[in-house]
């Protein structure tokens, strides 16, 4: 049986690839910074049979990943998916405030790295794993807009670290999927994006799924399309 440990579970695509892998019949280590408050999740996993268990991670904390690894165990985990993010404050380089750059860095860019660096020797047990890194359209030197600059830096800032990743990790067999998730109906991405979250959650598993050494540390969004840099 799969087992996906996924970061940001207690919301919006996290969430609904929570729900999508397990109603496929996987496991799912759910990870969240503070599950007393995931009061949709939590009722997710009491539902789940068992499928479905909630941790504590912050991925900003680099002990709180220790100790979310130490409670996983030498569980093997097939797929590890770095959901959990921010989008910061709405500003552009001009007017940019260091301290909210940096933690807009630290989750976005930083905290996938640590996530992933620390459960590796779950994912080497697992044998043939993946490390997928949700990022966005907005991290391409394409995107023409200015004015969320923590954010599109962090995401191109990402999309760099698991490109070399991915190279790091060939010789082991662990693939990395480097994904766009469109723009989506979420907290985060607003009533007025195009894209339902299903949808958009359907179509990254499908993309994990469909990642293997041919494509390990290139970028595409939900639908396979290449994530231009």
């Amino acid at each position: 049986m799969t087992t996906y440990l996924i970061t940001g579970a207690n919301r919006g695509i996290g969430l609904e690839l929570t729900r999508q892998a397990a109603a496929s019949g996987a496991n799912v280590i759910a990870a969240v910074r503070d599950p007393s408050k995931a009061s949709e999740l939590n009722a997710l996993a009491a539902s789940s049979s068992g499928l479905v268990e909630v941790i504590a991670l912050d991925v900003a904390d680099a002990a709180s990943i220790d100790a979310a690894q130490a409670k996983v165990g030498a569980r093997p985990i097939d797929v590890l998916v770095n959901n959990a993010g921010v989008m910061g404050k709405a500003q552009t380089v001009l007017d940019m405030e260091a301290e909210d750059f940096l933690e807009v860095m630290q989750v976005n860019a930083l905290g996938p790295v640590l996530v992933s660096r620390t459960f590796l020797p779950n994912l080497r047990a697992a044998g043939h794993a993946k490390i997928a890194v949700i990022s966005s359209l907005m991290g391409s030197f394409t995107y023409p807009g200015a004015s969320h600059i923590a954010y599109s830096t962090s995401k191109t800032a990402v999309n760099r670290l698991f490109h070399a990743l991915a190279r790091e990790l060939a010789p082991e067999h662990i693939h990395v999927a480097i994904l766009s998730p469109g723009w989506v109906r979420t907290d985060m991405g607003g009533p007025n994006a195009t894209l339902d979250v299903r949808d958009s959650a359907k179509g990254l598993l499908r993309m994990i799924a469909a990642t293997d050494a041919g494509n390990s540390g290139t970028g595409r969004n939900y639908a396979g399309d290449p994530l231009h840099w």
